[in-house]
């Protein structure tokens, strides 16, 4: 099944060390193949996932797990 990417909005202000933390727990989520940094947009990130195994609210709720809050923007 082919990669499916998502536009994931984080609504706090996370310094740099924050958001790669995040970004490493992100892609520990079963499914996801990546959670790239957007350095030029600090409040979002790219999360590539394999729909096939995952869906896009349970990488939103992967997220949230983490005490952030945010929303999924769009696909990609």
């Amino acid at each position: 099944m082919t990669n499916t990417k998502v536009l994931v909005h984080i609504n706090e202000e996370l310094n740099r060390a924050h958001r790669e933390n995040l970004s490493q727990k992100v892609c520990k989520l079963v499914g996801v193949k990546s959670a790239d940094l957007i350095d030029h947009c600090p409040h979002l990130m790219i999360v590539g996932y394999n729909p096939g195994k995952t869906k896009s609210l349970q990488v939103l709720n992967g997220v949230k797990n983490n005490g952030i809050h945010a929303q999924l923007i769009s696909w990609l």
